[in-house]
Order: structure tokens, then sequence, then C-alpha cells
């Protein structure tokens, strides 16, 4: 399986900070296709997701990113 990345050429990782669209970012928790997630998640509560990621916003809400295209990385992970 190929790595993931963003289109500016970097690695998506577990844990980098991204912007989604205009008015959403947050930490990636769940890396659905690759089945890396964060220990502090339940997978289960996403299986039902054919692929994409799962971010976690400042405020602590979950959301589904289904696309790389859509999400800028803002500060990686390391």
């Amino acid at each position: 399986m190929t790595a993931p990345c963003y289109s500016c050429g970097e690695t998506i990782r577990l844990g980098d900070i991204v912007g989604v669209g205009y008015v959403m970012l947050g930490k990636i928790v769940y890396m659905i296709g690759h089945g890396l997630h964060s220990d502090a998640f339940r997978v289960d509560d996403w299986a039902h997701l054919d692929g994409g990621y799962v971010i976690q916003t400042p405020e602590g809400a979950l959301f589904h990113c289904a696309e790389e295209a859509d999400m800028s990385l803002l500060d990686s992970a390391d």
C-alpha cells in the first residue's frame, strides 16, 4: 500500500494537524484505510466507513474527511 500524501507531497501521518476546507481544522486521530489510530478513540465507531480520516477539532468534536485532497497540512506530527 502506498503511503498517503497531501497535495504538497508530504506524507500524511497520524497526529498531523490539518485544515479541511476553509473552516475546519484538527488533528488526525484515525487513518481508516491504513488501520492507524490513536489509542484514545474506539475504531468500532468508524468501522462503517470505507476509508478517509477521522479528525478531532480543538474543541474535541470528531468528523470524517473522505479525501486527502480536502486536507492541508498545518503542522506535522513529528
